[in-house]
């Protein structure tokens, strides 16, 4: 088995996330690893659809709220803490940036809906686990 070296970890803000992180943290701390902190941005549906300034903007801040927190608790912490941002679907974006980025490991915060709910609306953490290569670890 290989050593665990740098770490992906998706964060959208929530305390789900926030949970993964704090997972993320404890193994970063043990191999002295690098975390990786991963904010999609979310895009226009619609083909066509242009973004305009102030959905700049708001995306921005929303991105700084979940980025900033997560970057103080690592840092705090003393594990390393970098950060990227990605645009477009949430599932697809973190699966492909994992395997591009050659991660040893994602970490995500799963909502921890139940069966049929997550059977019929979907899940991130769900996309994630079975569409990339990377070994994917869910906190619930």
């Amino acid at each position: 088995m290989s050593k665990i070296q740098k770490i992906l970890v998706p964060l959208d803000g929530s305390s789900n996330s926030m949970r993964g992180l704090d997972t993320a943290i404890d193994i970063a701390k043990g191999c002295n690893a690098e975390i990786t902190g991963f904010y999609v941005f979310h895009l226009p549906l619609a083909a066509g659809v242009k973004y305009t300034q102030k959905m700049k903007d708001d995306a921005q801040k929303k991105a700084v709220k979940a980025i900033g927190p997560a970057m103080n608790k690592t840092q705090k912490s003393g594990a390393t803490f970098k950060y990227k941002t990605g645009g477009g679907n949430t599932g697809s974006e973190i699966s492909n940036f994992a395997q591009k980025g050659k991660f040893d490991l994602i970490v995500i915060g799963a909502r921890g809906l139940g069966g049929a709910k997550e059977a019929f609306l979907g899940s991130t953490s769900n996309y994630v686990m079975h569409k990339t290569k990377v070994p994917v670890l869910i906190v619930k």
